[in-house]
């Protein structure tokens, strides 16, 4: 349960400040959660509602590592052995595409969704193919660990984040789950990030407290699903700004008003971190002192116990969960973000599998995929939200067709596949195809920057507009790629 800092006094009606705040949460006076955002650039508007087909919502489950299209949803089964793999295939609800035979709760939504078999780019790392798939702009050179510069294009979360600048919001428009890119390795990696938009567009980013910690062996020594508590940083003030400094005569609101205009001009303001620039935001927000907070979207406890074993006690299980309860509340972009756990406890590999590629896949990567991303439809479609939330399901890369000799599959960025489901995007269709090994795309191929632009276009958002840097120059919202306009809806 989220809590707000400061002492126990009373104010009208015999509630405390810290009572009051609770019963309200973090949205305090007035204003009610908007249906989509409001905010413009440079003629770029998202749709006050959300037009035929349109996504109000989108929900990416990022299988960082490196999801295999041979185990996934481009199998090879007239390939040779060393190419095709250990699994079979099976039919899904469209006829004549296949998905793997672990993935079969995911192949019965394949006539809801749209896949493309032809995504392709040439930042064949982690950090790099990150950067690129959550850009559309490849690093500066191709490293190992790319840095996080002020320079880089924004990610999609942020620039989702930007386009809400002018709203004030009781919670950000795009969050990051579990924690950001690179914390279970001890190291940062890009691609979320707000890049030349300035630091106040990045997501906000969840922290995640492991439990049941294991030392692995070595980094493909994955034992269990990781399980970890999401925390939310951005809901706990610095000290000194508990809200007992707003004790006066004037009514709550002119309270927070006066001292937010008074926090928010100093000097001391500016040196806060990100997190605690956007805590003091939130709580000072003109939001209602009645209703449901929606950071009460992180009380998974509010679920029914059926539905939580449905979605799974596990991490990703319990991220997707939050990530439906946050889209309902509000938020416009959620990454559900696979991480690899090497240096903090739990799961090591994520999607990264050189070695025991097969092992990993069967006994815990492909079932928890299909279990989440599946409980994750049924659920929305169930309460009404799949018609206005766009699912989308990828990784940075792909994995190489050729299985190598310590029975791994290694990078390989030149071949992977994205999957989408829901709002904004044709059913039941397939765009583009590879080669009879999985090496290449064979027709219609993609690159990160058309994938956003699809994402983009499928919400409602003008992918020729421009959004300005720090120094209000613009720059396309979109900066290399185009829509895929056969697929939208």
């Amino acid at each position: 349960m989220i809590r707000v800092l400061g002492s126990a006094q009373t104010v009208c009606g015999g509630f405390s400040r810290r009572e009051l705040l609770r019963i309200g949460g973090l949205s305090l006076f007035g204003l009610t959660l908007p249906e989509l955002l409001k905010a413009e650039a440079q003629g770029a508007t998202l749709p006050a509602k959300p037009g035929p087909g349109r996504a109000k919502s989108v929900i990416l489950l990022y299988l960082f590592g490196g999801p295999p299209v041979h185990e996934t949803y481009d199998p090879k089964p007239l390939a040779p052995r060393e190419i095709r793999g250990e699994f079979g295939s099976i039919p899904t609800s469209v006829p004549g595409i296949h998905f793997c035979e672990l993935l079969p709760k995911s192949a019965q939504w394949m006539n809801r969704s749209t896949l493309v078999r032809s995504a392709h780019h040439d930042s064949n790392d982690h950090s790099a193919g990150l950067l690129h798939t959550m850009s559309g702009l490849p690093p500066d050179r191709l490293e190992s660990l790319v840095p996080i510069l002020s320079t880089q294009a924004p990610g999609m979360n942020a620039v989702i984040e930007y386009l809400a600048r002018e709203e004030r919001r009781a919670i950000p428009a795009s969050i990051w789950m579990p924690c950001y890119p690179g914390w279970g390795q001890q190291i940062y990696r890009p691609g979320p990030y707000a890049g030349f938009l300035g630091p106040r567009y990045h997501p906000l980013f969840t922290q995640c407290d492991i439990r049941d910690r294991y030392e692995p062996r070595d980094f493909y020594d994955t034992q269990r699903h990781p399980k970890a508590q999401l925390n939310v940083p951005a809901t706990q003030l610095a000290p000194s700004l508990t809200l007992d400094r707003l004790q006066h005569r004037q009514s709550l609101s002119e309270q927070l008003s006066r001292e937010s205009t008074r926090i928010g001009e100093s000097p001391d303001y500016e040196k806060f971190d990100d997190y605690q620039r956007k805590a003091f935001d939130i709580l000072s927000a003109n939001g209602s002192a009645g209703g449901d907070s929606p950071w009460r979207a992180f009380e998974l406890n509010e679920e029914s116990s059926t539905l939580r074993d449905q979605y799974g006690r596990h991490l990703y299980g319990e991220a997707a969960l939050t990530a439906r309860r946050l889209v309902e509340r509000g938020v416009r972009f959620v990454t559900v973000s696979w991480e690899s756990f090497e240096k903090t406890g739990a799961d090591p590999a994520a999607w990264d599998t050189h070695e025991k590629h097969f092992s990993i896949l069967k006994d815990y990567r492909l079932p928890l995929l299909d279990q989440v991303y599946s409980t994750l439809c049924d659920d929305l479609q169930s309460r009404g939200l799949l018609d206005e939330t766009l699912v989308v399901v990828m990784g940075e890369m792909g994995r190489a067709p050729k299985v190598n000799n310590a029975g791994g599959r290694d990078h390989w960025s030149y071949l992977y596949n994205v999957l989408f489901t829901g709002a904004g995007l044709k059913k039941g269709f397939v765009y583009g195809s590879s080669d009879n090994k999985g090496y290449r795309p064979e027709t219609h191929p993609v690159t990160p920057g058309d994938i956003i632009a699809t994402i983009y276009a499928a919400m409602g958002i003008d992918t020729n507009s421009t959004i300005e840097d720090a120094n209000r120059r613009p720059h396309p919202v979109v900066p290399e790629g185009n829509p895929i306009t056969a697929i939208l809806s």
